[in-house]
């Protein structure tokens, strides 16, 4: 579940990065981060591809995120992550059984509200090659990890140059598996009810109930 959380969206980063940082690749970084921390709330549709390098495998996942400070819920097609800041809940569609963890900010995998809030002291950023995309200059930034023990490689942001805004986002896993999320469309500031980020069993009669938290 953590690969689900990591890369939910490379949407929102931080200011202050080190020298051996690209400097274009620096100012445009703080561009994107000063739009998008204006937001107080973010709601967007996601297209997630997970691709297997080895076995040539893919498979595709639609839903909608929904960020609100370091609170976020997550609606894919087979399960929901939930996060309250303090804990997390991972609902099984199929299954209808969900798990409840304790949140831990510290976790490696940089969950929707950290990826959101990327934070550039952790990365060493590159400027990579400039696209065309159903008519839109794309513009790729390489963020690699300093932490060399992380579970992946690096990270790809396509900004579309126009606004700032990001379009796609790509985590290379360390075990050949890339992780493909794709903004299809975005809101910000709108109206976001702090319900959304509790699991309310009460909507799902029958579900299997697992407490896993300390």
């Amino acid at each position: 579940m953590k690969k689900i959380f990591s890369i939910v969206l490379f949407v929102i980063i931080g200011t202050s990065l080190f020298a051996q940082s690209d400097a274009n690749a620096t100012k445009l970084i703080k561009a994107v981060s000063h739009k998008y921390n204006n937001f107080k709330t973010m709601v967007m549709d996601v297209t997630l591809t997970i691709e297997n390098r080895e076995s040539k495998s893919k498979e595709e996942r639609k839903g909608k995120v929904m960020v609100k400070g370091n609170k976020f819920n997550v609606n894919l097609d087979n399960q929901v992550i939930i996060c309250d800041s303090k804990n997390t809940w991972v609902y099984l569609k199929d299954a209808n059984e969900v798990q409840i963890n304790d949140f831990d900010p510290k976790d490696e995998w940089p969950t929707p509200d950290k990826v959101l809030k990327i934070a550039e002291k952790d990365f060493t950023c590159y400027m990579g090659e400039k696209i065309t995309e159903a008519g839109k200059t794309l513009q790729n930034i390489e963020l690699v990890p300093l932490n060399k023990n992380a579970n992946y490689s690096k990270i790809k942001l396509f900004i579309n140059t126009a606004d700032n805004s990001i379009v796609r986002g790509i985590m290379y896993d360390k075990n050949a598996m890339l992780y493909t999320y794709t903004i299809n469309n975005f809101k910000g500031n709108g109206d976001v009810a702090d319900t959304n980020f509790t699991f309310d069993k009460s909507k799902y009669p029958g579900v299997e109930v697992i407490d896993l938290r300390e």
